[in-house]
């Protein structure tokens, strides 16, 4: 019998686990032995597993628990940040009241998100490219305040330049960290295919060449605080009949919103007054030598008084005697409202010429060749496109544009930027339009010799050098048609 149980006795631990599970009576004694072996507190519970759940569920409820510390320093974030918000929407309030310091229109897009810490949530303004911004003041490095120039918008946040840098370069951080997480997670012929590709059509050189040039453009250039109002049309300036029909407008203009609008004259060739030319005085030589009516002083010096002019937030027309295309004044800064006098029936312009008398007629053909480029123009190179038949649509036409940029830069809720406005806004509504002119086009003698009757009783020197009539001036053929 002894050697039977000795026989039995479990001489290795495999066989000591594989008698406990063919004998329940006997796993109670191992399973002891076992908690003693594994437990070193001397604790003589046998529920091991529980036990140590219930201690690590312990430690985690104790370590997740906030101090009294990060509590307190929790809310002492939340009260500044609460303290600076209501600061800035008080600075807010209070610029509404202020005067415009600047304009810029866009060269790039902005929607703001979450991420970009605006003084006041949801106070940010959203803009598009080629739309312009009215700015009151700066609050700090990255925002400042003002407003989109469009009817119903408020005040608010608007990116700098410094902040507006500084999303692209995160935004482009993003992409990077995008392709190369998508390039790392595809297999190993994708990107060999990458690699070994077709070729882009645009050449390398080309692509580092138009992104360095995307680099360089800033987000914002600074333009005239109001768009100056520009004529172009239906033919060349210097001639009768694009002179007749411009005065024709800007009389009405005088008239209609008399006291909100300053009309001058601009005799220096401000398609010089280039971003590129202006800002790199190595460049101011070469336009000094050129052959030009204008020097570059002249042309800046013009520049600063239209700015000047729009500082009062008044409507600027410039009758402009070297401007004939929209293109000449794409690369300034300038940003003026374009408006083209069309004439659709190339028969009708000649007839109009022709009706001027020799002087004019010997000129057909430079201003036909004038009247076609402008017609080949695509018509988002224009703001307006007066094209109507009777110069008293046309009229109404130009009024209705401008009355709703005049409200888009006047909003109700600021008050006007100086007493010149108190005056005129309240005077407004008693400008009166003049009197009708019959079909320009049609009847085109009897509008012209209203047109001329309009600059009153001058001598013939005076009248020669406003409608730019060329030789020493005797528009006896003219008068004698009409």
């Amino acid at each position: 019998m002894v050697l039977n149980s000795m026989s039995r006795t479990p001489s290795t631990s495999q066989e000591i686990r594989m008698d406990v599970l063919d004998n329940p009576s006997v796993q109670g004694k191992y399973a002891k032995k076992k908690s003693r072996f594994k437990r070193s507190d001397g604790s003589t519970s046998s529920d091991t597993t529980s036990n140590s759940f219930v201690r690590q569920g312990s430690a985690d409820s104790y370590t997740s628990r906030p101090s009294d510390s990060d509590i307190s320093l929790e809310e002492d974030r939340e009260a500044l940040r609460k303290e600076a918000e209501r600061q800035a929407l008080a600075q807010l309030e209070k610029a509404k009241t202020k005067p415009v310091a600047f304009a810029v229109r866009t060269n790039v897009g902005y929607n703001p998100s979450q991420n970009d810490d605006v003084p006041v949530q949801g106070v940010a303004i959203s803009f598009e490219a080629k739309d312009f911004l009215h700015i009151k003041e700066k609050y700090n490095n990255d925002w400042w305040i003002g407003r989109l120039v469009k009817e119903g918008c408020e005040v608010g946040f608007i990116p700098s330049p410094v902040k507006l840098e500084n999303i692209r370069l995160q935004q482009e951080q993003k992409m990077r960290q995008g392709r190369l997480s998508s390039k790392s997670g595809g297999n190993s012929s994708s990107s060999l295919g990458d690699v070994t590709g077709t070729r882009r059509p645009t050449p390398p050189a080309t692509a580092k060449q138009k992104q360095k040039s995307q680099e360089n453009i800033p987000p914002y250039d600074v333009v005239p605080s109001m768009r100056p109002i520009i004529l172009v049309g239906p033919s060349l300036k210097g001639y009768e009949v694009t002179d007749m029909m411009q005065k024709a407008l800007f009389d009405f203009l005088k008239h209609k919103f008399d006291g909100r609008i300053s009309i001058t004259r601009v005799t220096a060739d401000i398609s010089l007054a280039k971003r590129s030319v202006l800002n790199n005085p190595s460049k101011h030589t070469i336009i000094e030598r050129s052959s030009t009516r204008s020097s570059l002083a002249e042309v800046q010096s013009e520049i600063e008084r239209i700015f000047e002019l729009a500082r009062t937030l008044q409507l600027v027309a410039l009758d402009a005697d070297t401007i004939n295309h929209p293109a000449q004044l794409n690369k300034t800064s300038l940003a003026p409202i374009i408006v083209y006098i069309k004439i659709a029936s190339p028969k009708v312009l000649q007839r109009l010429i022709k009706s001027r008398g020799k002087s004019q007629a010997k000129h057909l053909n430079v201003q036909m060749v004038a009247s076609d480029k402008l017609a080949q123009c695509p018509p988002e190179l224009f703001d307006i496109i007066l094209d109507e038949n009777q110069l008293e649509d046309a009229c109404e036409h130009l009024a209705e544009y401008l009355e709703a940029y005049w409200k888009a830069t006047h909003p109700a809720s600021c008050n006007p930027p100086n007493p010149l406005l108190n005056r005129t806004m309240a005077t407004a509504a008693l400008a009166a339009s003049p009197a009708p002119v019959s079909n320009l086009q049609v009847q085109v003698l009897t509008s012209l010799k209203r047109n001329l009757d309009f600059w009153g009783p001058r001598d013939a020197e005076n009248r020669e050098e406003a409608v730019g009539i060329e030789g020493p001036g005797q528009p006896t053929e003219a008068e004698h048609a009409i």
